[in-house]
């Protein structure tokens, strides 16, 4: 038995030192390894769309029921076939984060039909300064279809006219909209 005893112990002996160089082996595996991070924090922009009856008030009128009110100037409640009216609006981005693609719609009825049976004329222009007259309205510019944060503010022109079929006594109100997306 002393044979098998030995041979026995020499099997453990290579088993043991196998053990050990694989413990090694992982040990020195576990050395290479290594890890990289990076960070970062992200903030979202922002884009602020208002108007202004003064040029210098801007604020959300972001629904139909939440109209600015217009005061246009005296004669627009008493309107005979040729007379024209003109009132200032400014539209602004200020406060933006990305410059805006601006959209004129088309006035509309609000209430009344004067604007669908034709009974006023409606125009807009840009001018480089908030106010409206004739002579506002005649050096105006094609209302710009971008704003841009380093000029983001569009003064407005705004016309109505009279036509030859306005009916007497007719009234409505009329709804002016316009629509911005930010775009970089």
């Amino acid at each position: 038995m002393p044979q098998k005893t030995s041979l026995r112990r020499k099997v453990l002996a290579v088993l043991a030192g196998g053990a050990v160089l694989g413990v090694g082996t992982v040990a020195t595996l576990a050395a290479w390894n290594d890890s990289e991070f990076a960070q970062t924090d992200f903030t979202a922009g922002s884009f602020v769309f208002q108007g202004s009856t003064d040029g210098a008030a801007f604020e959300d009128h972001a629904t139909a029921e939440g109209a600015a009110q217009l005061a246009f100037e005296t004669g627009a409640a008493n309107l005979a076939p040729g007379d024209t009216v003109y009132e200032a609006y400014a539209l602004s981005i200020d406060g933006s984060s990305y410059d805006a693609a601006l959209e004129s719609l088309a006035p509309v009825d609000a209430s009344g039909t004067l604007v669908a049976d034709g009974q006023l004329d409606i125009a807009s222009v840009a001018t480089s300064e908030f106010g409206c007259d004739e002579a506002a309205f005649d050096g105006g510019e094609a209302v710009p279809t971008t704003i841009t944060l380093d000029d983001p503010v569009v003064n407005l022109c705004l016309q109505v006219t009279a036509t030859d079929s306005l009916e007497q006594g007719a009234t409505g109100s009329v709804l002016w909209q316009w629509n911005a997306e930010s775009v970089e």
